[in-house]
């Protein structure tokens, strides 16, 4: 159980920051074509590897996007870092792998996929994107291993960390203050929610994860995160109110993050 009693402002702003707020330090070390071998799938025998502290990034030579593997390393390993300083999630001891495709056409091709995506082995990656979604998909099973039973809390925490810049917590306004606010009882059973698709429901999802992150700390959000019961039942036994009152605190909690040019009554 957690106490609805805590109270800690913590702004989305502090995770949905632009690659230019990471520092950049010294290059990584770009290696020559792979030879074939035992355990190197054929597919990628002719490409590069560029290795940056724990993230090793495997490319096609001539890739447009060449001279800037350091900063996406270095995107990748502060969005690592965030992840463990807001969830508390475990470190990461393995080396990243990152297939980086040279474009859609190429990642469509080799791996049947329409969007970048990450298994338990690698992320597989290319633009038009950006770098935490698919991050975020390969370290939530680390986190928490289940897939949770409300959906909509995986998106919102893939589009809270996805480093885009975007600031959800007043896009949840805006939507209240147009009527075109989904309630969070609806939300939370909302089937379309995905965060490849749409930036509207998982847009209010990622802003209610920071609100329960900031008002009762990442346990309480880990534990909605894996309970087995109904929206209604996780919510009283971890918040210890309904779900009518935590939307009202939560969208106080969103007025209290975004600028109050944006926030009509």
């Amino acid at each position: 159980m957690y106490s609805c009693g805590i109270r800690k402002v913590w702004s989305i702003g502090l995770v949905i920051l632009g690659c230019a707020g990471v520092g950049f330090g010294c290059k990584g070390q770009s290696e020559p074509p792979s030879k074939a071998g035992p355990t190197i799938d054929p597919r990628y025998i002719n490409w590069k590897t560029f290795n940056y502290e724990n993230v090793r990034i495997i490319y096609p030579p001539g890739h447009p996007q060449e001279s800037t593997l350091t900063n996406m390393a270095e995107a990748y390993l502060y969005l690592i870092r965030k992840e463990r300083e807001v969830l508390g999630a475990p470190p990461l001891t393995d080396t990243l792998k990152v297939y980086y495709y040279s474009g859609y056409g190429q990642g469509r091709e080799f791996t049947g996929q329409e969007y970048p995506f990450a298994d338990s082995n690698a992320i597989h990656f290319w633009l038009p994107s950006f770098y935490g979604p698919t991050l975020m998909q390969y370290l939530l099973p680390r986190w928490a291993s289940d897939p949770p039973r409300h959906m909509f809390l995986k998106h919102g925490l893939i589009s809270m960390f996805d480093l885009s810049g975007q600031n959800y917590h007043a896009s949840t306004i805006g939507y209240k203050n147009s009527g075109e606010f989904i309630p969070l009882e609806k939300l939370a059973t909302d089937t379309a929610t995905d965060s490849n698709e749409e930036r509207y429901q998982s847009a209010e999802a990622a802003s209610f994860c920071a609100f329960v992150i900031g008002e009762f700390g990442p346990l309480a959000l880990k534990e909605l995160y894996q309970s087995p019961v109904s929206f209604d039942s996780s919510v009283l036994q971890t918040c210890l109110v309904p779900v009518d009152t935590l939307q009202m605190r939560w969208l106080a909690f969103v007025k209290m993050n975004v600028p109050k040019d944006s926030i009509r009554d």
